[in-house]
């Protein structure tokens, strides 16, 4: 009931339209139920709209407020209407493509190039949460790598779409995002290999269609793995149904695949030549369509774009020319001409001087006459002979046809797997994975085949995957919010999916046709009809009416008839063996690889060779069996990760720019799932607010205290009062849930609230204005009156007295009698109340216990049953059991028996003897020659050992039973003596052969022994080594140890004159221990000489202490430079309290008196090498507290005073002042202006390690510092973030004050200069304020009234600071001007032309794009403030000066003009 009130006068509704599918209509008259009509207004005139039941009734309207909405499940009425009208609103009137529907994103293919792919439009979306950017491909791409990167799980973006809308762009943007933020400095290499696939792909795998001039004809999974860091470190890229018959036949207004056009467009070049390439119309597999050119494309470049991106991938010029050789022999494939002969023409032939064929056999390196006489012949085999027997001309032509896609459909695949091994990586294996699925959309077409049958069936299970998804999410945030719900029914299409690929299904009965001999088209529809039209009627298969070799397909997006016409002969896609043989046979490494590869992978996904040896094998080979496999491989992938969803969607079949057809777009939104997920959410509780926002929202509804932090106790309370059907609503642990419709009830309170205090505060208003008029007058008449109207007066105010009396006395007794009537009702309905409540209470126990009951009941009467039957069928199975078991005893009895009996038998086990024997044999000699195989041999022996000892024991047998009984003729001839004696002899020899193998493993066993104790004799020798270099290395760091603990009391407080005295020490000590050192290692080299071994361990540690000695003779040198080193690297480790202690800019002026002293005695390299190691030191200091404000502020103090120092003392500045001996004792070199050069300058320094001390933008755009001001007239944008997203605290500006306020306290400590602090806060400043105004641009919600204010304010408190802070002198404060203008830009007038003349008066330092991109964005919150117009937006963008820039004159000469000789007028020159 309470939907039903909101169809009142004056409400919007949605009325079907035949043309415009949903046309909005207002309503004239308020609905009551049980009306049969409605009473509309359109744009042309009134209408009744018939109204049989309430279902029947239009759907509503959203409110003005959601007009524009960037997520639809934000509307408050979800249907198909609603959606419809907002994406045509935001991509017709604010040119946006992009929009959310819950997970998935709507992208609509604006048929035109947009600024919105840039880099700056990357940086600006990368680290951002979806929440806080407009809908944007780059954002699920984000959303994509942030949660990979969060969770460590491998995501999936789903791009799916009908051709021409977009799914390859998107696809290609998504992978540039991920190349630029996925990307380093040191493996771009890996990120451009990634983006260079695509034009390959693109030239290969796509064509032009009457959908889309650049529409992929295959489907593509791309893996693009990342490492530990989020880098790219490799990627793998999986094709699905390539479309092979568009190489030999295209569709009018069609063309075949880009690279053949471009292949005959580049003809002339030099090494293209001797491809014999000819015009387009000469080539029967390109002039079929009648499309010869792309408008806007250029055929040669776009060949030079595939050939460079191959150079990337490593393929070499001359393979790229063996692959272009491969593509123009299919086209002049095409061109053989094929002549029937024979009476009945039963018979073909291939003229033997056919140039086409000429050209074919030489490009592919083949024989000619070979591959002429097997495209007309074929080889069968009947009755173990092989026959060859000619083909009719029309199954020659299907013959070259099926060798042209095959070779197509091989070199595709090789192209891929090429790809992939480029694109894959060696180095480290990949830790995560993004794949991007760009797979096609729905099909269907006046008529479709075999193609549009698989691309429907992987929709159905991709569709089937994303509605499970979409309602595990749903069940997900109910489930977290601890709601009671019930089950959500979805259309679930495993009934559709079970009829292709079920048991007896589509795909099973098309792959049993396949196997038989004749099998036709026709045979197969007739078992579908048989199968699910006869025998088990299926909901989802149809037969039409008016023909008999088609059928129809009920699919979740759309019912489609299916022409059976080859769809056998797609199926298998067979090309006879003999042709395979002769490509094999190629003279072109190129053409043999393809087809040898072939032959090693039995599953091709191209298609099988047809060969009478694996007839019975060739069903594995059909195209649908490997394309289920595929599929379900991905399926199997794509539920392993996290899915994200693109539905593309085309606006209008004309290609027009900006063009929105409402009927194919609704249609292409039903069949992509959009309005599913739509669906299943409206079920449910599609809108959603968190109790602070709709705290904030509807603040004026609520009674009770006005606190936010009750909020949720607030909502708990007042809700039930606004919303009395508890069904419309629910209670979650953090958000409060709401059926559709509701909101919109909300905001018609909240209006009506609002309107009421609206008209009260207007009473009071004029009552007051009313009042002071009335008492003038009055004091007037009084003045003027009082003598003669005195008397009046009194009586007059006696009569008022008595008046007021009478309604006091009224209102008093009016107010009993109410009030005792009320109690008197109040009472009477409680107790009907409680007795009506217990009345039913006790029908519902007594219905729940006979219930129960039954239940019990049937329990226990189906386990009985269930348990007899078991029993029963046990015995049953037992006697079963028993019964064959015995008689294949009997059998096995019986055979034994007849073996026992026959000679024969041994015979065959002495042969089996001789067998193993000889494989004994063999892995005996393998023994010798690998170890690994003794384990091997010795079971062998041992099994061989056994077997013989059998075989003794049962000749002793048989020999006891024969003198036992003998037979009563025994008689042997000469043969069975002489074979009996030969078998002895061979047995006598396996058995000398095998005490032979003994021999030999004993002898490798004694090798073994030796090689372990030369072993064991090198590791002692190898430990001995390593003992005596641990013994050094530990004398190495006793000095190392004793030269940093005298630094660091130098560094603690000891003057110049300390350090240099301590250095002199340590120089001393070391130049003790260097003799000693040089003994040492003297001596270990000497031990290292000698005990060289073969061992590859021993010689890479050898290799390891010679690179340690080397290294500490290296140390022992330049031991001053060494003291000053350490003594910087212990200042980067020193703590950050003893570093705050110290004076500021110690360590830069020990270091430039360490460089002073050093260029004073001449060593240049040395002062160079000093400034050198000191920046190193500094840098690593600064990296390593790169979150520390005061020690960031302590070391940008020394890199400047260390900056300022060595420029005063150059030489250039040492010349300028007094060169008097007594000043300048040393001397100054011109090295040391170029040690200067080695520190980076001062700006630069502040400018970089200032960007990580950043405080957050976002503060500026969301902290709420007024805090009354978004819950009366702001609305906060509804929640969209996915499960798993993971929200911190809002940031607030006092943090960034504080912020702020700690790195000018550290500044100011470390005494840094008056003008380096401004110029820093500058920078600071600067990059705030640009940051936030472009996450502005990007953001819809931060574009109104109340959010402007707020922004203002929030300036404002920083301005304040600035200058508290005396920072204005360095321009801090007019770096925020921008900020401050798109600020009153939200706030001013945006009406009229007066409005639009001061914005551009006042908003000077916006750009006018940046302007319009603010007046787009801006959404009213209020019920108060309308939306900006286009025509307010187009005339202000008029307004804006055009402004050419005052260039100076050029300066030219009659002699300097350039005029052709051919035009005769050079004569002009003499005057």
């Amino acid at each position: 009931m309470a939907t039903l009130e909101l169809y009142r006068k004056g409400a919007s509704v949605w009325v079907p339209d035949p043309d415009e599918v949903w046309v909005s209509a207002q309503l004239l008259q308020d609905y009551k139920p049980g009306e049969k009509q409605l009473l509309l207004q359109l744009s042309n005139g009134n209408v009744h709209y018939p109204v049989g039941s309430p279902s029947d009734l239009p759907p509503l309207g959203n409110p003005d407020i959601l007009e524009g909405e960037n997520d639809l499940t934000a509307l408050s009425f979800l249907h198909e209407p609603a959606v419809l009208h907002n994406l045509q609103v935001r991509f017709l009137d604010y040119n946006n493509i992009y929009t959310y529907c819950g997970i998935v994103l709507v992208a609509i293919n604006p048929y035109d190039q947009l600024p919105i792919y840039g880099e700056e439009v990357i940086d600006a979306y990368s680290g951002q949460d979806m929440t806080d950017m407009e809908p944007h491909i780059f954002s699920v791409a984000e959303e994509a790598y942030r949660t990979m990167t969060r969770e460590e799980k491998n995501q999936s973006i789903i791009i799916s779409g009908e051709s021409g809308s977009g799914k390859t762009v998107s696809a290609k943007f998504t992978m540039r995002y991920f190349a630029v933020v996925g990307g380093a400095a040191q493996q771009t290499s890996v990120e451009e290999r990634v983006l260079a696939s695509n034009p390959i792909m693109e030239s290969i795998g796509n064509a032009k269609t009457t959908r889309n001039d650049n529409s992929s004809r295959f489907g593509k999974y791309i893996e693009i793995g990342f490492g530990r860091k989020g880098d790219i470190i490799g990627a793998n890229m999986r094709t699905y149904l390539l479309e092979k018959s568009r190489v030999v036949f295209q569709a009018s207004a069609e063309r075949n695949y880009h690279i053949f056009y471009q292949l005959c467009a580049s003809r002339e070049l030099p090494e293209m030549r001797s491809l014999r390439l000819g015009d387009l119309q000469c080539f029967r597999y390109t002039n079929q369509g009648g499309e010869m050119q792309i408008p806007g494309t250029d055929d040669v470049s776009d060949l030079e774009r595939t050939r460079n991106a191959f150079t990337i991938l490593g393929v070499q010029p001359d393979q790229q020319m063996e692959l272009f050789r491969i593509l123009s022999a299919v086209l002049h494939l095409g061109n053989v001409d094929i002549q029937a002969s024979g009476r009945s023409s039963d018979r073909s032939f291939i003229d033997a001087d056919d140039r086409s064929l000429a050209v074919f056999s030489k490009l592919l390196g083949v024989e000619g006459s070979q591959m002429a006489h097997w495209i007309c012949h074929r080889r069968l085999t009947v009755g173990g002979e092989m026959l060859v027997k000619p083909m009719t001309g029309q199954q020659a032509v299907e013959a070259r046809d099926a060798l042209a896609k095959h070779i197509y459909g091989q070199l595709f695949t090789w192209t891929v797997q090429r790809l992939n091994s480029a694109l894959s990586t060696q180095r480290r294996r990949a830790k995560s994975f993004i794949g991007v699925l760009d797979i096609y959309g729905f099909e269907t077409f006046e008529r479709n085949s075999f193609e549009q049958f698989c691309i429907n069936y992987a929709n159905e299970k991709l569709q089937q995957q994303f509605n499970r998804h979409v309602f595990h999410l749903e069940q997900e945030e109910y489930v977290r919010e601890e709601l009671a719900w019930n089950r959500i029914e979805f259309s679930d299409n495993q009934q559709c999916i079970s009829l292709i690929e079920g048991q007896l299904g589509m795909f099973d009965l098309l792959d049993e046709e396949c196997r038989m001999p004749k099998g036709s088209d026709e045979n197969w529809v007739r078992k579908l009809y048989d199968q699910h039209l006869t025998s088990k009627p299926h909901p989802h298969f149809r037969k039409p009416r008016l023909s008999n070799i088609a059928f129809i397909v009920l699919h979740f997006a759309d019912t489609v008839q299916y022409e059976c016409e080859g769809f056998l002969d797609k199926n298998r896609d067979t090309v006879f063996e003999e042709l395979i043989n002769i490509l094999k046979a190629s003279q072109s490494e190129l053409v043999a690889e393809l087809f040898q590869q072939q032959g090693n992978v039995p599953s091709a996904a191209n298609g099988s060779v047809r060969s009478e040896k694996r007839a019975t094998r060739e069903h594995k080979l059909t195209v649908g069996f490997q394309f289920r496999q595929s599929l379900q491989m991905l399926m199997d992938t794509l539920n392993s990760t996290t899915p994200h969803y693109v539905r593309c969607i085309k606006p209008n079949d004309l290609k027009e720019p900006f063009m929105f057809d409402p009927k194919r777009t609704v249609q292409q939104l039903r069949a992509c799932g959009v309005l599913e997920t739509i669906r299943i959410s409206a079920a449910g509780y599609p809108t959603r607010w968190t109790y602070e926002e709709f705290f904030s929202r509807y603040r004026v509804l609520l009674r009770g205290a006005q606190n936010q932090d009750q909020a949720q106790a607030s909502c708990r309370q007042n809700l039930p009062q606004l919303i009395p059907d508890p069904d419309q609503y629910c209670f979650g642990k953090t958000k409060v849930f709401f059926r559709a419709g509701q909101v919109a009830l909300l905001e018609r309170l909240r209006a009506e609230r609002l309107r009421i205090a609206a008209v009260i505060i207007q009473s009071q208003v004029r009552g007051w204005l009313a009042r002071i008029r009335y008492t003038k007058i009055f004091w007037a008449t009084v003045t003027i009156q009082r003598y003669t109207r005195g008397t009046l007066a009194r009586r007059l105010a006696l009569a008022l007295r008595y008046t007021k009396a009478a309604l006091v006395i009224q209102k008093t007794y009016r107010m009993v009698v109410v009030r005792q009537l009320f109690l008197m009702i109040r009472q009477a309905t409680i107790t009907i109340q409680a007795f009506t409540r217990g009345t039913l209470a006790r029908r519902r126990y007594r219905v729940l216990v006979a219930e129960r009951a039954a239940v019990l009941l049937q329990a226990r009467v189906r386990g009985w049953l269930v348990r007899k039957a078991y029993r029963q069928i046990r015995a049953a199975v037992v006697f079963m059991q028993c019964c064959i078991r015995r008689r294949a005893a009997k059998r096995e009895l019986q055979k034994l028996k007849t073996e026992a009996r026959s000679v024969e038998r041994f015979r065959e086990l002495n042969k089996g003897m001789e067998v193993k024997l000889m494989q004994l044999q063999l892995k005996a000699d393998q023994e010798v020659e690998s170890a690994a195989l003794r384990e091997t041999l010795n079971t062998e022996r041992e099994a061989t050992s056994t077997e013989l000892e059998a075989l003794r024991a049962t000749i002793q047998k048989l020999e006891s039973q024969k003198l036992e009984k003998p037979p009563p003729a025994p008689v042997i001839s000469e043969k069975e003596v002489e074979d009996r004696r030969k078998a002895e002899e061979k047995a006598a020899q396996k058995i000398l052969q095998l005490k032979q193998v003994e021999h030999v493993h004993q002898a490798v066993s004694q090798a073994n022994a030796a090689l372990r104790a030369e072993l064991d004799e090198e590791r002692r020798k190898y430990q001995g080594l390593l003992r005596e270099f641990t013994r050094l290395e530990q004398r190495y760091d006793n000095l190392r140890d004793m030269s940093l603990f005298m630094l660091w009391f130098i560094f603690n407080g000891l003057t110049c004159l300390s350090v240099c005295l301590s250095v002199r020490f340590l120089e001393s000590q070391l130049r003790n221990q260097r003799s000693q050192w040089e003994e040492e290692l003297e001596s270990l080299r000497r031990q290292l000489n000698q005990n060289i071994s073969g061992s590859s361990s021993a010689a890479h540690r050898q290799v390891e202490i010679y690179s340690k000695m080397n290294f500490y003779c290296n140390s022992l040198t330049n031991v001053t430079l060494s003291a000053v080193l350490s003594l910087l690297w212990l200042c980067a480790d020193i703590r950050v309290d003893t570093a705050l202690s110290l004076p500021p800019g110690l360590s830069a002026s020990v270091i430039f008196l360490c460089v002073r002293q050093a260029d004073c005695s001449g060593d240049q390299t040395r002062a160079r090498s000093l400034c050198g190691a000191a920046v190193t030191a500094m840098k690593a200091a600064l990296k390593k507290h790169i979150s520390d404000v005061d020690m960031t502020a302590l070391w940008l103090k020394n890199i400047c005073l260390l900056h300022d120092l060595l420029n005063q003392h150059s030489p250039k500045q040492v010349r300028h002042r007094d060169t008097s001996a007594k000043h300048h004792r040393c001397h100054h070199s011109d090295d040391t202006t170029d040690a200067v050069d080695v520190l980076p300058p001062s700006t630069a320094a502040f400018t970089n390690h200032l960007i990580p001390l950043l405080p957050s933008v976002a503060a500026l755009l969301e902290s709420e510092t007024i805090s009354s001001l978004s819950g009366s007239v702001g609305k906060l944008p509804v929640s969209r973030k996915r499960a798993g997203s993971v929200g911190g605290d809002a940031p607030t500006m006092a943090s960034v004050l504080r912020e702020l306020g700690g790195l000018h306290t550290a500044m100011t400590h470390q005494t840094l200069a008056r003008t380096l602090m401004e110029q820093a806060f500058h920078q600071l400043t600067y990059l705030i304020c640009a940051s936030a105004l472009n996450s502005l641009l990007l953001r819809k919600d931060m574009c109104s009234w109340s959010r402007g204010m707020q922004i203002r304010y929030n300036v404002s408190l920083l301005e304040e600071w600035l200058r508290s802070r005396g920072l204005q002198a360095g321009g801090a404060v007019a770096t925020l001007e921008p900020l401050i203008q798109a600020a009153q830009l939200l706030q001013v007038g945006k009406k009229t032309e007066a409005d639009a003349r001061s914005i551009v008066e006042t908003c000077t330092a916006l750009s006018s794009q940046q302007i319009v991109k603010i007046l787009g964005l801006y959404t009213p919150y209020s019920d108060l403030d309308e939306r900006v117009t286009l025509n307010f937006i187009r005339m202000a963008f008029s307004l804006f000066p055009v402004t050419f820039p005052n260039l100076p004159p050029l300066v030219l000469s009659a002699e300097q003009l350039v005029i052709p000789d051919s035009l005769k007028i050079s004569f002009l020159r003499k005057a």
